[in-house]
């Protein structure tokens, strides 16, 4: 039987699928710590690939009043891979996450049940209603609980889910791989034996890790400890998880071919 998580799954696979389903987004407006904007795209970076579209997309964003900060987002690369992650699941379904609405509308025509985890209270309160009224739409069960998904996954003893989709990092980083990979365990101790376990944007972080690590095996061995210092500062991000892969392969004249799969097998297992 297949593991519950792929960590092959590449949810930046293109496809331009989510241009045919219709969303419900966010009404522009301000909020006690943020406000929702409003502009349209009609060319887009999308998992590191430019695209460029036939007619304008209307978006939304949700932007911080601290700092003037884009939070989140329903641009081109975020419809893709939420509707990539949406179209993998199925049945009950944990939501860490509740984000601008995405995910939940894409995968109610799959969904049985939705249990959506979402931190903020304003989240909650602002992007739930959208929610609601596609949950309606499609008559699936719907519960919201305002909490961490650390609190959740711990003391969930409603029986085991047919999906669990996390999304609580703000940005797609290496960087967040410990913490990551610690959720996914807890998330696979509740999810059934033939479920899904998603992560968003995991195996574009597993590319920029590999990305760094082959930069790194690339210069030659007595170098590499120079260029780890030197970098280390202005990509603290994924030089942080690097340490352990100088070590691994110290004095070595590195064939990537063999080494690079070491380093994902590396990232997948860290944790904190």
């Amino acid at each position: 039987m297949a593991s519950p998580f792929d960590p092959t799954f590449d949810d930046c696979a293109w496809t331009d699928a989510w241009l045919q389903v219709p969303i419900i987004q966010l009404t522009p407006g301000v909020h006690q710590t943020f406000s929702v904007k409003q502009w349209q795209v009609t060319e887009a970076n999308i998992c590191g690939q430019p695209y460029r579209f036939s007619a304008p997309i209307d978006v939304r964003g949700i932007v911080m009043h601290e700092d003037e900060r884009l939070w989140m987002s329903d641009v081109p690369q975020e419809r893709l891979m939420m509707f990539k992650n949406a179209a993998r699941s199925r049945g009950r379904i944990l939501v860490g996450g509740l984000g601008v609405g995405l995910y939940p509308q894409y995968a109610m025509a799959l969904a049985s049940r939705l249990h959506i985890v979402e931190v903020s209270s304003e989240v909650r309160h602002v992007v739930g209603p959208i929610v609601e009224i596609a949950a309606a739409a499609y008559q699936v069960d719907l519960t919201f609980t305002v909490d961490t998904i650390e609190s959740v996954l711990e003391d969930d003893h409603s029986g085991p889910y047919d999906t669990i989709f996390l999304d609580v990092w703000d940005t797609i980083n290496p960087l967040h791989l410990p913490w990551i990979n610690g959720l996914r365990d807890q998330a696979l101790q509740i999810v059934k034996p033939d479920g899904q376990v998603l992560l968003w944007g995991y195996g574009l972080m597993l590319r920029l890790f590999e990305d760094a690590c082959r930069q790194l095996l690339s210069v030659t061995p007595s170098e590499r400890e120079a260029y780890f210092d030197e970098v280390r500062t202005a990509q603290p991000g994924t030089l942080a998880l690097l340490r352990p892969v100088l070590d691994h392969f110290a004095g070595e004249v590195v064939n990537l071919d063999e080494a690079l799969p070491w380093c994902r097998d590396y990232a997948i297992k860290l944790t904190e």
